[in-house]
């Protein structure tokens, strides 16, 4: 750890575990290392990187909110961190660079619950930005083996720290003012810009019992829509909006309100070069029939789904008789009528719509 501390403080590049997934992780504060994470990753500078930081207090240097604003921010930091929600607020340009907020201004806040990521915080004395360690618009890293594969030439220091507890990335939620707020009435919108960790559920039930000073203050909570994407060419205020995004290196496809039929279907497409993802043991007829056969979840549990997720796509591409990767629809009805976490299927949805 002490090696690692010392690589980010002198410009390098660390990958390191989170709850959520691994990631690619430099000195924040300067450019030039922040920069040597596009350059690794091979990712797009209109993609912002988001900051890790130890403890709460440790943001305030980063950020320029406003009073109102702060108040809140203070308010979810106590309530989710360390935990898998990112909070983007106005950054203190003076101490953010444009490269890790792709010019927009904002910057995404994280403090990580896992104590390898806070021990390395520390250590370095540095916030670290990070995005996922992975080559981008591939699958992302829930495992040290899975960051190896992607940077094993890339002098990339891996902290292995095992398995991710969660698996998918964390929810990332823009905090701003809308335009009829007020010094006198503040009317402060909250747009889920990525689902992850946090469910909308549990986002929205923490903001309808949230007590200001002010009590003339207005919340509302919008999400962007479940098949949202942003062209690579716009500079976005958070990650992961991306169309093609978290994606195996083999052709995938979703099935649509439909299962597979052992006859019709596999005269089309071969399904003995077809890997194929299933859920809540909904296609389990084809599991001879196929190349290889992988349930996310046999019991239809989202939050199980969601920490095998990536390691399924991973394995799908290292399958010599794969030549495509199928995913079954997981938001029919009979197997959503049998699940466990309903609400985090949006979250595994999202990952799973821009990974085919």
């Amino acid at each position: 750890m002490t090696q690692a501390g010392e690589i980010i403080r002198n410009g390098g590049l660390v990958s390191f575990p989170t709850e959520t997934v691994y990631g690619l992780g430099a000195n924040a504060l300067d450019i030039e290392a922040a920069t040597s994470i596009f350059a690794t990753k091979e990712r797009p500078m209109t993609d912002p990187l988001i900051v890790h930081i130890a403890k709460k207090e440790d943001a305030y240097e980063l950020i320029n909110p406003d009073d109102n604003i702060l108040e809140i921010f203070n308010m979810l930091g106590d309530r989710f961190w360390p935990g898998p929600l990112t909070c983007v607020v106005q950054a203190n340009k003076d101490k953010i660079s444009p490269i890790i907020t792709a010019d927009t201004g904002y910057v995404g806040i994280r403090c990580p619950n896992n104590p390898v990521a806070l021990k390395l915080i520390k250590e370095a004395g540095r916030p670290i930005a990070a995005p996922s360690a992975n080559k981008f618009g591939h699958v992302s890293p829930t495992k040290a083996q899975h960051v190896l594969y992607d940077f094993k030439n890339d002098g990339v220091f891996i902290l292995d720290g095992g398995p991710c507890n969660f698996g998918i990335e964390s929810t990332v939620v823009k905090i701003y003012h809308q335009e009829t707020s007020t010094p006198e009435e503040p009317h402060i919108n909250f747009l889920i810009l990525r689902r992850g960790g946090i469910s909308e559920l549990e986002f929205r039930n923490v903001i309808s019992e949230c007590k200001l000073i002010n009590n003339k203050t207005k919340l509302t909570v919008e999400c962007v829509e479940k098949k949202h994407f942003t062209e690579e060419s716009h500079k976005m205020e958070a990650p992961g909006q991306f169309l093609r995004h978290y994606a195996p290196n083999l052709p995938s496809y979703m099935l649509s309100n439909k299962k597979l039929s052992e006859d019709s279907e596999s005269k089309i497409l071969n399904l003995s070069k077809c890997v194929f993802l299933d859920f809540n043991s909904e296609n389990i007829k084809l599991k001879e029939l196929v190349s290889l056969y992988l349930d996310l979840s046999e019991k239809g549990d989202y939050t199980e789904a969601i920490k095998r997720v990536y390691d399924y796509l991973r394995i799908s591409e290292t399958q010599e008789e794969g030549e495509m990767v199928i995913i079954a629809d997981l938001f029919n009805p009979s197997s959503s009528s049998e699940s466990s976490h309903p609400e985090h299927s949006s979250a595994l949805f999202d990952r799973l719509f821009r990974s085919v």
